[in-house]
């Protein structure tokens, strides 16, 4: 079996990866369901597709292996969001 059939059969069975697979990110700013997010953090195991966990304002990423700088720019952009909105709170 070649490393693409691999990735469709698992794919398969795990909606939501592929969907990330395909979008090339997902950022969770809020609450998944429990559900969903075991079939992500298996997908992660797997290699299928990438996380960058939270860290501060920065939110959570789900990617595509290849595309990693985004999803890395994309948390960085949230973050600065964050800090901005949050700054014209307290102004």
């Amino acid at each position: 079996m070649s490393n693409d059939e691999a990735r469709a059969t698992f794919f398969r069975s795990h909606r939501n990866a592929e969907r990330i697979y395909a979008q090339g990110t997902l950022v969770v700013r809020g609450k998944i369901p429990a559900m969903v997010r075991k079939e992500l953090m298996a997908a992660v195991k797997a290699g299928m597709i990438g996380r960058i966990a939270k860290d501060g304002l920065k939110p959570e990423v789900f990617f595509d292996p290849r595309h990693t700088g985004l999803a890395r720019e994309l948390q960085a952009n949230e973050a600065v969001y964050s800090v901005n909105c949050i700054a014209k709170v307290v102004a």
